[in-house]
């Protein structure tokens, strides 16, 4: 299963009042001549797709394509960061 964010996270780079340069943080994954190589990690995950990201370029990186054509996407409620608030565990 390709995992997604089913949610933004309450800190995503993507909300709209983000102040956050989202070109340069994307062209670190893209490649000027095959287009994103990977995708965003929400970072309140582990391994979860963030949900901005997948929003928005959901159809330009291979993995989320392969995804979509097999039928593979889970959106998940994952969040590592409140569960580490509330039981002081690290993710």
């Amino acid at each position: 299963m390709f995992r997604v964010q089913k949610k933004a996270c309450s800190t995503c780079i993507y909300r709209k009042d983000s102040v956050l340069d989202i070109q340069r943080l994307e062209a670190e994954i893209r490649d000027p001549h095959v287009g994103f190589t990977t995708f965003r990690t929400c970072h309140h995950s582990n391994d979860a797709c963030c949900n901005g990201f997948w929003i928005r370029h959901k159809d330009e990186f291979q993995a989320g394509q392969m995804a979509q054509r097999f039928q593979i996407v889970e959106f998940v409620d994952d969040d590592t960061l409140d569960r580490f608030k509330k039981t002081g565990k690290k993710p």
